[in-house]
């Protein structure tokens, strides 16, 4: 539950940046903005995939 409040926190927070920039500079930054926003959002679900795998494994493993 903690990861998902976080990646929720981080993709929000990223968002918002990214509102602001746009609604700042309309024609320039947004086209960059977008692909770094793409590129966090996907180490974002990378950490939570890996950290999700490793709590259930590490759950997994009392069960055996």
């Amino acid at each position: 539950l903690s990861l998902s409040f976080r990646l929720f926190g981080n993709i929000l927070a990223d968002e918002l940046v990214v509102v602001v920039l746009v609604s700042l500079v309309p024609l320039v930054i947004p086209i960059p903005v977008m692909f770094l926003g793409l590129f966090t959002s996907g180490i974002q679900a990378l950490i939570f995939a890996t950290l999700a795998a490793a709590y259930i494994g590490e759950s997994m493993e009392g069960h055996h």
